[in-house]
């Protein structure tokens, strides 16, 4: 069986700017004002995405490029809260869970959390908010009603509006995709290839056609990975530290997936409206450390009133020291680079790192 060698993977953070309008909506104001998230960036109100908003739009492309599944999800034990439901799936046969993380509730004293290994910023505004405002009404619907016979009039609403660039970054961490760990009070039963973890006497979670491995104790082959256990302190109290651990080509596969799902844009629909992720601009890095470095270095200047942009702060952003050799720049006719001829000169001169344009050479580095 294919295992995990961790060190064969490298941490990987991706910058980009894109162009869309008014993806993510706020609260209702005046009743029928459908409004936007909105910040104060210096002088200026931007709009925004947050981060919820970002994952679902991530997450969504990844089901339709990739038939990524949807975990199912669960009540907690007071009925209160909705929650995935880790009894059915886990990161070895979910990539949802593997790659943004949850937290399962077992009962009013403790839970199961794993942290997101995609980790993903606010997609913030790069020009102000100016005030735009629309008005809407179900007109089409009201002439077909009045056709019929009916006395139906129109609903109007209004809503808040506004194109703009957006600069986002995703950071993913390899050390913990394809890894998760449960600490339990009970000990896991292995029983003719049924493996059977007890969270709580009405929790309890079966994982078939688990095969014994290498002769080791408590170590079993199961779909896509491994699953192990041992006991641990926890104070003065005896519990069970369950590792759940991806195979090494289910890993590679679900990275990829998701870098090219970033690159070659995202599925977005807001308020009815189709809408647009795809990258202007793009930055990739493998880095020793996941954590988004580029993204506060990079801004744009409009050059030509406002329809085409240079990109500012490049040759800054690649002095972090965490940067491993090679990177990727992606820019277009309308957004490119300011001073890439030298830029690019310099960086060749320095020999620190290399910089890519081939997709395909920079994915294969992974």
């Amino acid at each position: 069986m294919e295992l995990i060698n961790r060190n064969n993977f490298k941490h990987v953070t991706v910058t980009l700017i894109f162009e869309a309008s008014a993806l993510n909506r706020d609260e209702k104001i005046g009743g029928n004002i459908l409004s936007l998230k909105k910040l104060k960036q210096g002088d200026k109100t931007v709009s925004y995405l947050g981060k919820p908003a970002m994952r679902h739009y991530l997450f969504e492309t990844l089901v339709k490029g990739y038939n990524w599944k949807a975990c199912p999800v669960t009540l907690t034990e007071r009925g209160e809260v909705v929650q995935f439901d880790i009894l059915k799936e886990d990161i070895l046969t979910c990539p949802e869970l593997d790659a943004f993380g949850y937290m399962y509730t077992i009962n009013n004293q403790s839970s199961i959390t794993r942290k997101a290994p995609v980790g993903i910023t606010k997609a913030i505004g790069l020009n102000s908010y100016e005030g735009d405002m629309a008005f809407y009404a179900n007109h089409d619907l009201v002439k077909r009603a009045i056709k019929q016979g009916f006395d139906a009039n129109p609903d109007p609403y209004n809503k808040e509006e506004h194109i703009s660039l957006y600069k986002v970054s995703f950071t993913v961490d390899v050390d913990t995709l394809g890894k998760d760990e449960w600490i339990v009070d009970a000990q896991p039963e292995f029983n003719n290839g049924l493996i059977k973890i007890t969270l709580s006497s009405e929790r309890v979670k079966e994982i078939e056609n688990a095969k014994p491995l290498d002769n080791k104790e408590n170590k079993y082959e199961v779909t896509n990975g491994i699953i192990t256990w041992e006991e641990v302190k926890v104070g003065n109290k005896k519990k069970y530290k369950i590792t759940f651990e991806l195979n090494e080509k289910e890993k590679k596969e679900r990275i990829k997936q998701i870098l090219e799902a970033i690159k070659d844009g995202l599925y977005a629909q807001s308020s009815g409206e189709t809408n647009t992720i795809v990258p202007l601009f793009m930055i990739a890095g493998y880095v020793k450390v996941p954590s988004p470095v580029f993204h506060p270095y990079i801004f744009v200047e409009p050059v030509c009133s406002n329809q085409t942009y240079k990109v500012l702060g490049v040759i800054d952003a690649l002095r972090n020291s965490w940067i491993i050799n090679k990177v990727y720049i992606m820019d277009c006719k309308r957004m490119q680079i300011e001073g890439k001829e030298e830029f690019i000169k310099n960086v060749k001169d320095e020999k620190r790192i290399s910089i890519i344009k081939d997709w395909d050479e920079f994915i294969n580095e992974l």
